[in-house]
């Protein structure tokens, strides 16, 4: 059936199916359901903010926190334990005494900050919620405590076995029915039951268990005379063997045993031959008191008899009489005619030194002797000869015996002294009153005596007709006729058999009841019925009862035994199991077609054990382990004594057999469940209510059948073939309906969740560790994702409520903190009490399918970034309200901070590391949104106090500069350090002393680092690199100038309006300020060393690390570092960091020149040399209303130049706009610097007699590019209108321009300085297209 047609099918049932009226014996059952749904419904569960191990944990933290935490204020201070250090100390002497009060500094605060544990955040008595009414709360709990993460697992035990009706019982029935016969073979025929009745009384009447033993007396014999049993001569002088004094015969001592006859009834047939009558008289008289005695001392035997065949009391005494005449007569009247066929042997000793035999076989009955051909060298010689006898005496035996023929000296003379000159290889010796019929049978070869050396079997064909018994059935027909007699009388009216209480090695051979089995014996020994036909036949008439009580184990224990004797070949023996068999009297198709009906009759009854093997009976369960033997056995039977290739394995066939047991278990269970209401799209009731079904018969699986059927612990478990069996069953009805569901959605997700979690449980319990299913990722789980989906979005949607309705209470409360432990508000732990149910509900789930897993945290964490973004997002817009308010300011960036903290566990619980990619990503990019807002909102908040830190870096900076004196060592200015620092120390204190008691510990590392920032830039801005001028009113438009990233001076020249260049900047510098002595410098090196010690407050503030990372301070070091350094240093620093100063040339070229520089280098002094060669000057840009006289002039700048020539100029040349001049000139560097520490720079000019030459162009060639060019460069310079140098180059410019005394240093300035003279410029103009940022 195809996937469709199945759901087409489960459909039409459930629509089909009508509700019935449940039996009495079920409503017990339903009210107990409705109890129960009834009590699932009312059953309240905690509902913990957090995961358990993380309730634990805070618990544990909050129990520390509560005893170690230490307020500010002494009001909240809480009381001490005995031992701890409080608010009083106590002296030696036990008096008491207040502290003295102390000043807090900043490293206490953090002190204390860091003994404030942050107690438990859910989950603590006395956290508040801001959903403040019962039924608000019950109505937002509501949502998650509808879906049973998990539901009940235990299911009660059936009372009763699931009946199973089915197609099966017929055919039951209709195999019973062929085994039914097997025990009924003889009962049409009277004739044969008539014979069978008088057999059975003759053996009765006269048993030969009761038989007079020979009076055996040593005897000296005066001739040769040889022995009765084994015909060797009896050697000796004297004594030289045995003699009966009854019936004469003669023997060895060692085979006196061997003689069975009867020494009684052989007497008299041997007086009667012998004309004694009156000894022949006295014989039989003593044969006739046995026979009374038997039937006066054991009438229960013939009584037994009587009933069986059914005669009556004149029938039993007259057939009683007949048969004590027919012993009385013996054998006088008995003969027959033997057809012996001697077909072949195997397996026979090797007598010859060559490691074989020649083999011959001679038969003997009474005195005839016949012998067979030899086969040369042959251990399984085949001869197929027969011979006839005829028999007068019933008690004679015929005797077979294997002969090894040896022609040497040696076998001669013993032929003469023993009448045997050939090796013994064994015999047999059957006796011929067990003889009837015809027998094709295998015989083991036996000892003759103790010290024979024999081995292997003889295959006979005997032919038997006894005169006036030609017509009658053989022996072993007429004893399957009494067995099966004796069968039925022991068989009940309610289909039971009475079974023998038999124990030890041979139990098996007992088939009856004491009385029963000793007629069969007798029978049996009386006619030589073999044990092992006796025991196939009462196998046979047991399998016709083998589902009564206790046969099962009976017909196992027979199987097995007749497995062995066949099977378990002996070292006697070499004949296959399978050619022994062949040979039974039984019949091999008989007994093979009997236990093929049997097997398959077992196969349907195990097909259906729950009922005929019910659970509540301990005998059933003993009978279907038995059962299971009964297989094995027949396997076994089938394996070894048939030798089948590849028989079916018991094993498996019990598996097949309990699986479909539990086929049709599901299908019942499945039907019984639908009369209180099928499986529908309006409800996924009945797929829930089902599971509880079939957890029922897997218990019942696993705790009583399991230990019945555990013969195959390796191949089979019932209980996981039940629990793999209906739950392959359930899950494709299921996934076919979830199908459905998914189309229609008419059910509420909470229901899907809670099918879900039952699914789950019944999975996890039952089918996870199956062997099948154990390293597979299991299926159900993808067929929800639809409705864990849809669920999710009703989470988001109910999670907004909870938030927006948290957080406007919590804004219309102030912001009330949860408890005096924490410093956030409870609208944080209202969203994340809803977003660690929904993730625990989640996490429950336990979803073993890492695709589905993975989709639903993917899912979740979109919740998350939703939830989260708007809960920062309110804040954000809320937060300028408050920013003046630092309590309320601090609690909004605590619960910012809470939500970084909360997220960080959810991401643990959720997976960690192991998180899909996709979801962690969400949940780092959120961490990294929530982190840009807390920065936004400290960068907010710490504007308040710019003015405050501005205010004191101006006292600073008055202060500072009242220090005078020489330089001295870090060591010995402290005292000028607190001077300096003590306002700004003040007023930090105060602040951070607040902010230490109201904001988280990341919270406050926020604030410090903006602290930090602009402290460090307002020292920078306002004490090293003051504005220029406070007289300028232009520089009161740079209230950020600073170095590098902190200080950006050059970056706001673009709002200078009145300053034509950068020599009227260095200009003001000069005029308006001063340069800091080393002494002041030193101070504020040490004043920089306290800040930051303050700032790191013993390890609970800012880490050292960040100070050294941080690129204000650098940048204010750096500034600090240029005030010490040489004029030389600062010069070599400005050329080396100075690499564009061309740019504006580039972008704005006015003209070009071409240049050849060449540098040269003593080999003996080192000296350098430069020269320059001006060939031409091209395309100058001028507009003059006189003569234009242009000319060049160069500049050799660098370190180590104050006793060199510096510069240099060529000619003028009149009214040429591109003229030539060809000149050459030679510089000197001397040998204490590198070429890379300097540069030539080229000013043309327009010469004029009576004013200033005004600059029409400069260019800059640093020598690093001859040095780069193998020392000789040719190029055209380019001509811009001014320098490009960047906010490095003018702060260097900015502290040379204050050394008014340094000649190099202000030649240095101007020539840095000067820019082309432009009437129209601006110095906006020329610096926009600087783009100094």
């Amino acid at each position: 059936m195809s996937r469709d047609d199945r759901a087409r099918a489960l459909r039409e049932f459930g629509k089909s199916f009508k509700k019935v009226t449940r039996s009495k014996s079920a409503a017990p059952r339903r009210r107990k359901r409705r109890k129960d749904r009834e009590k699932r419904k009312k059953r309240t569960r905690s509902e913990p903010l957090l995961f358990p191990s993380d309730r634990q944990r805070l618990r544990d933290e909050g129990a520390g926190g509560r005893q170690r935490s230490l307020s500010l204020r002494d009001e909240e201070r809480p009381k001490k334990h005995h031992g701890e250090k409080g608010d009083r100390v106590r002296h030696k002497n036990g008096h008491a005494t207040e502290p003295k009060a102390e000043k807090i500094s900043l490293v206490k605060v953090f002190a204390q900050r860091r003994e404030q544990r942050m107690l438990a955040v859910y989950g603590i008595n006395g956290i508040q919620t801001s959903i403040l009414d019962v039924e608000g709360q019950a109505a937002a709990n509501a949502f998650y405590r509808s879906i049973d993460a998990m539901p009940n697992m235990n299911v009660a035990r059936m009372k009763t076995t699931v009946p199973l009706v089915s197609e099966l019982t017929m055919q039951t029935k209709r195999a019973q029915a062929g085994l039914a016969s097997a025990a009924k073979t003889t009962f049409g025929n009277e004739e044969l039951k008539a014979l069978v009745y008088r057999k059975t009384l003759q053996a009765v009447i006269y048993p030969i268990s009761c038989t007079t033993p020979h009076n055996f007396q040593t005897t000296n014999f005066q001739t040769p005379t040889w022995c009765y049993e084994c015909e060797g001569l009896l050697w000796g002088l004297a004594r030289q063997g045995l003699r009966c004094t009854e019936c004469g015969v003669k023997v060895h001592e060692k085979c006196r045993e061997l003689l069975s006859a009867d020494c009684l009834q052989r007497a008299a047939e041997k007086s009667s031959k012998h004309g004694e009558g009156d000894r022949t008289q006295s014989l039989i008289a003593g044969i006739k008191d046995r026979m009374k005695i038997q039937e006066r001392n054991k009438p229960e035997l013939f009584e037994t008899i009587r009933q069986v065949f059914g005669v009556d009391d004149r029938t039993q005494t007259e057939t009683l009489k007949q048969v004590k005449a027919s012993v009385l007569e013996g054998s006088s009247k008995w003969s027959a005619k033997i057809t012996l066929t001697v077909i072949c042997a195997q397996g026979l000793i090797a007598k010859d030194k060559t490691g074989k035999s020649d083999p011959y076989v001679t038969a003997q009955v009474g005195k005839v002797r016949r012998r067979t051909r030899t086969i040369h060298q042959e251990l399984n010689p085949v001869w197929s000869e027969k011979f006839f006898f005829e028999c007068h005496n019933s008690t004679d035996r015929i005797k077979i015996r294997v002969w090894d023929e040896d022609n040497d000296l040696k076998s001669k003379l013993r032929q003469k002294l023993t009448r045997e000159s050939d090796d013994f290889l064994g015999q047999t010796v059957i006796e011929v009153r067990t003889l009837s019929g015809e027998m094709d049978v295998w015989y083991n070869l036996e000892k003759r005596t103790d010290k024979s050396a024999v081995s292997g079997a003889i295959r006979l064909h005997i032919s038997v007709e006894i005169k006036g018994e030609e017509k009658l059935a053989p022996y072993h027909v007429q004893y399957t006729c009494l067995h099966e007699h004796l069968f039925s009388s022991h068989c009940t009216d309610n289909d039971e058999v009475r079974l023998p209480d038999a124990k030890g090695e041979d139990a098996w051979k007992v088939f009856f009841e004491e009385i029963s089995q000793e007629v069969i014996d007798e029978f049996a020994m009386r006619y030589g019925i073999e044990g092992i036909y006796q025991a196939m036949t009462h196998f046979a008439c047991l399998c016709t009862r083998y589902m009564c009580g206790s046969v099962p184990a009976v017909l196992s224990t027979l199987l097995a035994n007749i497995n062995a004797f066949y099977a378990h070949t002996t070292v006697t023996s070499t004949v296959s199991a399978s050619d022994r068999f062949s040979a039974t009297n039984f019949g091999k198709e008989r007994f093979v077609r009997l236990l093929d009906q049997l097997h398959n009759s077992l196969k349907i009854d195990l097909a259906m054990y729950r009922s005929n093997f019910p659970a509540s009976s301990p005998t059933k369960l003993q009978d279907l382990r038995s059962t299971v033997d009964l297989l094995t056995s027949i396997t076994f039977f089938r394996m070894k004594v048939l030798e089948l290739a590849s028989p079916p394995r018991a094993s498996n066939v019990v598996k097949e057999c309990a699986k479909a047991c539990m086929q049709a278990t599901y299908q019942m269970l499945f039907e019984r469940c639908c009369e209180s209401g099928g499986p529908s799209v309006d409800s996924v009731q009945f797929w829930y209510y089902f599971i509880d079904e079939l957890m029922r018969t897997i218990e019942e699986d696993q705790q009583d059948y399991t230990p019945a059927l555990n013969q195959f612990p390796q191949e089979l478990n019932v209980g996981q073939l039940s629990a793999a069996t209906l739950w392959y069953s359930y899950k494709m009805d299921l996934q076919i309906a979830l199908e459905e569901h998914a189309e229609k959605k008419k059910c509420q997700t909470r229901e899907y969740m809670n099918l879900y979690f039952k699914v789950k449980g019944f999975y996890f319990k039952y089918i996870a560790d199956l062997p099948q299913y154990k390293q597979s990722i299991p299926e159900f789980p993808a067929w929800f994702i639809p409705f864990v989906m849809d669920w999710l979005n009703e989470n988001d949607e109910h999670s907004m409520d909870i938030l927006r309705n948290a957080y406007n209470m919590d804004k219309k409360d102030q912001f009330p903190q949860t408890s005096e432990h924490t410093k956030f508000s409870n609208s944080v732990v209202d969203v994340f009490s809803q977003l660690n149910e929904a993730l625990k509900l989640l996490k429950q789930m336990d979803c073993p399918n890492p695709e589905v897993y993975s989709e639903m945290m993917r899912r979740f964490s979109k919740t998350l970034n939703k939830v989260l973004l708007a809960y920062a997002d309110m804040v954000q817009k809320d937060f300028s309200q408050f920013t003046q308010n630092e309590k309320l300011a601090c609690i909004l960036m605590n619960n910012v901070q809470q939500l970084r903290v909360q997220l960080e566990k959810i991401y643990e619980n959720m997976g960690g590391n192991e998180l899909d990619s996709e979801a962690s990503q969400v949940l780092t990019n959120l961490q990294k949104k929530l982190n840009t807002v807390l920065d936004k909102l400290s960068r907010q908040f710490a504007v308040s106090l710019e003015r405050g830190i501005e205010e004191q870096m101006n006292e600073l900076s008055t202060r500072l500069s009242k220090v005078k004196g020489p330089q001295q060592q870090k060591t010995q200015v402290q005292q000028e350090v607190d001077m300096v620092l003590e306002p700004l120390m003040d007023m930090m204190e105060g602040s951070l002393q607040r902010y230490a008691q109201g904001c988280e510990k990341t919270v406050l590392k926020y604030l410090l680092k903006e602290l930090w920032r602009m402290t460090i830039q307002g020292m920078e801005r306002i004490v090293v690199l003051p504005p220029l001028a406070d007289k300028a009113a232009i520089l009161r438009q740079l209230p950020n100038a600073k170095i590098g990233g902190a200080m950006k001076l050059a970056s706001n020249l673009k709002d200078m309006k009145n300053m034509n260049s950068v020599k009227e900047m260095m200009d003001l510098a000069r005029d308006s300020e001063r340069a800091l002595s080393p002494k002041q410098c030193t101070v504020l090196d040490a004043a920089l060393d306290m800040i930051k010690e303050s700032f790191h407050a013993g390890g609970m503030g800012l880490k050292k690390s960040f100070f050294e990372k941080s690129p204000e301070l650098q940048s204010l070091k750096y500034a600090l570092s240029l005030y010490t350094q040489t004029t030389e240093q600062l010069i070599k620093t400005f050329i080396r960091s100075q690499t564009n100063q061309d740019q504006p040339s580039q972008e704005q070229p006015v003209g070009e020149i071409s240049v050849t520089v060449d540098l040269f280098s003593h080999p003996a002094t080192g000296e350098q040399k430069l020269t320059i060669k001006i060939y031409a000057a091209n395309d100058l840009r001028w507009q003059t209303t006189s003569v234009f006289k242009p000319f060049v002039e160069v500049h050799l700048v660098g370190p180590h130049l104050a006793d060199k020539k510096r510069r240099v100029a060529t000619k003028s040349r009149q009214g040429e706009w591109a003229p030539k001049f060809n000149e050459t000139f030679h510089l000197f560097l001397g040998n204490e610097g590198e070429p890379e520490h300097y540069e030539l720079m080229f000013q043309v000019k327009d010469y004029c007699l009576m004013r200033e030459d005004r600059i029409v162009g400069v260019g800059v060639l640093q020598l690093a590019q001859v040095v780069e060019a193998g020392g000789s460069l040719n190029q055209w310079v380019q001509l811009g209108t001014r320098l490009h140098i960047d906010e490095t180059g003018l702060i260097l410019l900015r502290i040379l321009s204050q050394r008014q005394n340094d000649e190099m240093a202000k030649e240095f300035v101007k020539l840095k300085s000067e820019c082309r003279y432009e009437t129209e410029g601006t110095l906006q103009a020329s610096v926009s297209s600087h783009k100094l940022t």
